[in-house]
């Protein structure tokens, strides 16, 4: 997994932000699991975006990655415009059968899968996400709650390819 923290994009994620504070405050990346706390901005999101693009690759679930891609975006974002503190951790890991993904605030307000109106112009990306992934769900923790989705591959293999692992 060193080759993906060299990524150019994964290292201006893991520098400094506009003000001078790193944006994320760890990072960890385990076999088939990579998991980072952060300060969610906007320029952030897309960061975390290419950090999980190159997981998604290195592991092999190129089948999930447009729609772990928009989820992680989504939820992200939704953290940004809705929580209390941008403070926030994302768990990505690959399973046999796919993606899961996990995003955990400090908002102890859950989740809501509104009905938008149809010329809005946000509202409709956890109805979405529910519509695209193959699980989706929203859970109170002692400290904000969870909102997870799995994104199933027809043809997953082991982590990492042939092999398995990193």
């Amino acid at each position: 997994m060193p080759e993906l923290l060299a990524h150019p994009a994964v290292q201006d994620a893991l520098g400094q932000s506009p003000f001078g504070h790193s944006l994320f405050t760890r990072s960890c990346a385990l076999g088939a699991q990579w998991e980072v706390t952060l300060t969610v901005t906007e320029r952030g999101i897309a960061y975390i975006r290419h950090a999980v693009r190159a997981h998604i690759r290195h592991w092999a679930r190129e089948e999930a990655e447009a729609v772990t891609l928009l989820g992680v975006s989504e939820l992200l974002t939704n953290v940004l415009r809705h929580a209390h503190t941008p403070e926030a951790r994302i768990g990505v890991r690959a399973e046999m059968a796919g993606v899961y993904v996990v995003v955990s605030d400090l908002d102890r307000r859950l989740a809501v899968i509104g009905a938008a109106d149809l010329l809005s112009e946000d509202g409709r990306g956890l109805a979405m996400l529910e519509a695209l992934a193959d699980g989706f769900g929203v859970m109170a923790t002692a400290s904000g709650k969870d909102v997870w989705f799995r994104v199933a591959c027809s043809g997953a293999r082991a982590p990492g390819g042939p092999g398995g692992g990193t």
